[in-house]
């Protein structure tokens, strides 16, 4: 039996990087609203209704989860349904390769930046360092959580392929199940900030690689078939989704970040089951309408979500501490414009370095994953024919 590869370009699904777009657009913008306001107070009932999304837009991080979920998993069950099976260390050689060179360069950044030794080491073993390498960790942690997915992925798939395996997977997920929700009923629980980082783990968030994974099973499925076939239905879950989500997001940034994790403990699960719901939509609607959702400028976002994600909120605090450097200019830098003037040049800064990290170094590492698994297909293709 050959082994699959883990990109394959009939594998690309355009919806999925436009969402991925949307994603980091999420993250850079609740950003903004944090490094700018502050981020914690609740807002008013009478907000604006994008600015309620922009405030609770960390969801970004949780459609990135269930992204990888979805992208991940499909080769795994591509082999269950019978496909060639996926070699282990490819997969893990293919996960370094796309996350770890780019992340260990800003992390020798933060450490030039801020001196800190220890929280540098820490983080170059992927270890939540929180805020301790400011502004650059600002974003590590769900790196953090996805490498923790990556390391578990492969073995629990592989548990699939057997009976008894099922049945040790399905126990250890209703413990799992158990546990998360005893612990994050308990508002004292929720409260202390030395479990944020349990929270922040794949104890806390599995559940949306969780809804990643079954997405990827209903694509793979004929019910999609039957879904893509009726679009009218597409229209109905589509809308009652979007509707929701805003519902779910206006509701979390009224009550403020401080407060929402102890008012809607499953709040993370909800969403990551809303986004899940609402990528199999994407992937199947046919209507012209989709450009909304999933058009070139949102794939371009996507292809440069990485690079965006570790350098947005460096760029975003500097300019920021910039600008109010420059409070005596007689620009109102502290009114409307100053907050347009702000966002409008960092985010072009955002862009164009992200654009460049992009092409000279994130590409080089894609096309190097790339002939990696060209050339062990290759190889296994040959030992295949090789006589018995």
């Amino acid at each position: 039996m050959g082994v699959a590869g883990l990109r394959q370009p009939g594998q690309f699904i355009p919806e999925l990087e436009s969402l991925r777009g949307w994603a980091i657009l999420l993250v850079v913008a609740f950003h903004y609203f944090g490094i700018m306001t502050g981020g914690t107070e609740p807002l008013a009932s009478d907000s604006p209704a994008w600015l309620r999304v922009v405030a609770s837009g960390n969801t970004g991080v949780t459609l990135f989860f269930v992204l990888s979920g979805f992208l991940l998993s499909q080769p795994f069950i591509a082999s269950l349904r019978g496909g060639r099976s996926v070699d282990i260390k490819r997969f893990y050689i293919a996960r370094v390769l796309r996350i770890v060179p780019l992340y260990y360069l800003f992390v020798v950044l933060a450490w030039w930046s801020t001196g800190n030794t220890m929280g540098a080491l820490q983080a170059f073993a992927f270890i939540h360092v929180g805020f301790s390498l400011f502004p650059f960790s600002v974003s590590w942690w769900s790196l953090c959580t996805e490498m923790q997915f990556y390391l578990l992925l492969p073995w629990l798939m592989l548990l699939l392929h057997f009976r008894y395996g099922r049945w040790l997977l399905g126990l250890g997920l209703l413990t799992w199940g158990v546990a998360h929700i005893y612990y994050f009923q308990q508002p004292r629980w929720l409260a202390n900030p030395q479990n944020w980082v349990l929270q922040a783990s794949v104890f806390g968030r599995g559940l949306a690689f969780l809804v990643g994974a079954a997405c990827a099973s209903l694509y793979a499925s004929s019910y999609f078939h039957h879904l893509v076939r009726r679009q009218w239905l597409v229209w109905g879950i589509l809308l009652v989704l979007l509707w929701a989500l805003y519902q779910l997001l206006s509701l979390h940034a009224q009550l403020g970040i401080m407060v929402a994790p102890k008012s809607l403990p499953m709040y993370h699960n909800i969403e990551a089951l809303l986004w899940g719901g609402l990528l199999l939509c994407c992937v199947a609607w046919r209507s012209s309408l989709r450009v909304v959702l999933v058009n070139r400028l949102l794939n371009h976002f996507g292809m440069l979500s990485y690079s965006i994600y570790l350098l947005h909120v460096p760029i975003q605090f500097y300019a920021v501490t910039w600008f109010k450097a420059q409070s005596n200019s007689p620009l109102p830098l502290d009114g409307q414009l100053g907050n347009v003037l702000l966002v409008g040049f960092s985010f072009a800064l955002i862009w164009g370095l992200s654009f460049v990290l992009y092409h000279w170094f994130e590409r080089p590492m894609l096309q190097l994953k790339s002939r990696l698994s060209t050339y062990t297909e290759r190889r296994d293709g040959q030992r295949e024919n090789l006589p018995v």
